[in-house]
């Protein structure tokens, strides 16, 4: 986070403070909040999401290829070839590291059949059956799902607030080897809190 950042942050959450509109945890959450780049689709439907219970962990699994992706490549897919409104998660994480938003946190997502009313979705950009996330890939999901448990008041070390999407339906999804990575995304959650 650099300067500019800083002070940006700071006074907004001394003018929260003293405006008597936030709590305190709200405060803290939008202080650690990690650089997220904003994305702004299109969807050809948006419903409110009621409630946040748990976050699930992806890849994107492109078959045969451990390759990086952008939000905006997938939302077109998800349109066109899946006939979703758009892109199903609220988050993608790039090989870089960089998180990009796809659907707006406070929608319902489409990622995880049956699960999505009440559940954020990251993905990182992989096949993680053949690839390895990168260094950069899980300091940014430990930071966003830490940043995502402040946010929504979860626990990330009762069982089923961070999972993996093959804990929830029938798929590899998000891969052996980041799968076997979520306790690590657990961990960094709660120690940080």
């Amino acid at each position: 986070m650099d300067r500019r950042e800083f002070l940006r942050q700071s006074a907004v959450c001394l003018l929260g403070l003293m405006m008597g509109e936030w709590k305190l945890s709200e405060v803290e959450a939008a202080y650690t909040e990690p650089m997220i780049y904003k994305r702004f689709f299109d969807f050809t439907e948006y419903k409110d999401r009621k409630a946040t219970e748990f976050i699930v962990i992806h890849h994107t699994g492109f078959p045969g290829v451990d390759k990086d992706s952008t939000a905006a490549a997938i939302h077109k897919y998800h349109q066109e070839h899946n006939g979703w409104a758009g892109i199903g998660y609220h988050y993608l994480i790039r090989k870089d590291g960089m998180i990009e938003q796809g659907r707006q946190p406070g929608k319902v997502g489409a990622h995880a059949q049956d699960n999505n009313e009440t559940s954020i979705g990251v993905c990182l950009a992989g096949n993680f059956e053949i690839g390895k996330p990168t260094e950069q890939q899980m300091a940014a999901v430990k930071e966003l799902c830490y940043w995502l448990c402040r946010k929504y008041g979860l626990d990330s070390r009762k069982k089923g607030v961070i999972v993996g999407h093959r804990d929830l339906n029938d798929t590899a999804c998000p891969g052996k080897n980041l799968y076997k990575r979520l306790g690590e995304i657990r961990r960094f959650a709660y120690d940080r809190a």
